[in-house]
């Protein structure tokens, strides 16, 4: 009996001087021991186990996100190239209408290029504005017409006024304000006759006034102005 109590405490005893080195190790020693070893590793692979779910959770919406943005990226640099080619299209046509218009009328190249800017800021075919320009000044940037139009396009100071106001007749003696004013005042005036763009260049040289009234009585306002600038424009070949 009391050797049976005693085994627990022999079996520490022989443990103990198994691990002091003054015993070998027994089979069942070397199973405990690697036993114990096995735990911490097992907890540790159980944690993985638990997190691997919200790993794949978190590494699947990461790939939504970023699919989500690749259309947009997409988008973006398809935007930016369309950007560029428009740019390098705008470039080209503007260089070859300027050449054309150099070489068409005689003019310097910094007024050719002058006139085409101010006619694309106004909507205005550049064409149809060099041949305004060649019809009302013979592209002479002081012109005075017999009724006090001023100007590369012959703009009137009332008109000058009503469409900028504080503008001197003076100012109208300026390359850039001049033809900013009078392109403006020619796409309102398109605008007015719905597209008709003979209708507007004939307002454009009698006034609308006029061409209203002659319109409203059933007549033609046609006085030949519109198709002499017409084929100013079209001795442009550009």
């Amino acid at each position: 009996m009391n050797d049976r109590a005693n085994r627990p405490e022999r079996r520490e005893e022989d443990r103990r001087r198994r691990e002091e080195g003054k015993e070998p190790e027994t089979t069942s020693d070397k199973l405990r021991r690697v036993a114990r070893k096995l735990k911490k590793p097992l907890v540790g692979l159980g944690l993985v186990g638990a997190a691997a779910p919200m790993i794949k959770d978190q590494e699947a919406q990461e790939a939504r996100e970023a699919q989500a943005r690749e259309p947009a990226a997409a988008g973006d640099v398809e935007e930016a190239l369309a950007d560029r080619i428009g740019g390098v299209r705008a470039e080209s046509e503007k260089a070859k209408r300027v050449e054309a218009a150099v070489a068409t009328y005689g003019i310097s190249r910094k007024l050719a290029e002058n006139i085409y800017d101010s006619a694309v800021e106004a909507g205005i075919d550049p064409k149809l504005a060099f041949g305004l320009v060649k019809t009302e000044s013979g592209f002479k940037p002081r012109a005075v017409s017999h009724v006090g139009a001023r100007g590369l396009t012959q703009v009137m100071p009332k008109t000058a006024r009503w469409l900028m106001p504080g503008t001197s007749a003076d100012d109208l003696f300026d390359e850039a304000t001049n033809l900013r004013l009078g392109f403006r005042y020619l796409n309102q005036l398109i605008d007015k006759y719905n597209g008709d763009t003979k209708l507007a260049l004939l307002a454009y040289n009698r006034g609308p006034g006029t061409v209203d009234r002659v319109l409203e009585r059933g007549g033609d306002p046609d006085n030949g102005y519109a198709d002499k600038v017409f084929t100013f424009a079209n001795e442009m070949r550009a």
